[in-house]
């Protein structure tokens, strides 16, 4: 029984190491963090939380998100690839918080439903979507109440009303495309490495 639950503690955090990897690859080589096209660029990190948290727990996700906005930090004091990056994901209540709390939350949602539900791909469909939207949700609406200034220079805005309604925009030009893209590939890749696991 103990050397059972050594294996798995092992396997766990051989697991967690997997995910840390990802994550710090996705963050910090061009591309792969993200989906371009001539019109907006999809964030895809999200996803590596969201599936993290369903298949190893709560505590896991949200050391893997917690990682996320670590790196998203770090990149964006010594490697900023834009302005917004450079005058507001410097600060740790705009890259890392929202990152913490992602997980958390669909996490606190999702192992206190029953195991039916658990294994259902409706569920799955729905958590990694509402995993896209409270990062996008988070993040902007933090960027409005305590990067208000950055926020407004970085895009160009000369009032605080004028910021909310750029961030409104950005919520549905790039929110939304996020939004689905999480609920369509969470699934699949939950049910892949959950295969991948029994496998072995």
């Amino acid at each position: 029984m103990e050397k059972t639950y050594s294996n798995s503690k092992t396997g766990n955090i051989v697991k967690l190491g997997l995910f840390f990897a990802l994550v710090f690859i996705q963050t910090w080589v061009p591309f792969l963090g993200n989906i371009n096209t001539p019109l907006l660029s999809v964030t895809i990190v999200h996803v590596t939380v969201i599936v993290a948290t369903l298949w190893l727990g709560i505590k896991e996700g949200v050391l893997v998100g917690t990682f996320w906005g670590i790196n998203s930090w770090l990149r964006a004091l010594i490697m900023p690839n834009s302005l917004m990056a450079a005058m507001v994901f410097n600060s740790p209540i705009i890259s890392v918080l929202p990152r913490f709390l992602m997980p958390l939350i669909i996490g606190a949602i999702y192992y206190n439903l029953s195991k039916n539900l658990q294994n259902s791909k409706m569920v799955h469909i729905l958590l990694g979507a509402l995993g896209s939207l409270l990062n996008t949700a988070i993040v902007l609406g933090f960027i409005g109440l305590f990067r208000a200034n950055g926020g407004m220079q970085a895009l160009g805005a000369d009032t605080s009303a004028h910021l909310w309604k750029v961030l409104w925009g950005i919520v549905i030009s790039n929110g939304v495309p996020e939004f689905l893209f999480s609920g369509i590939v969470t699934p699949p890749l939950l049910a892949a490495v959950k295969y991948s696991s029994r496998r072995k």
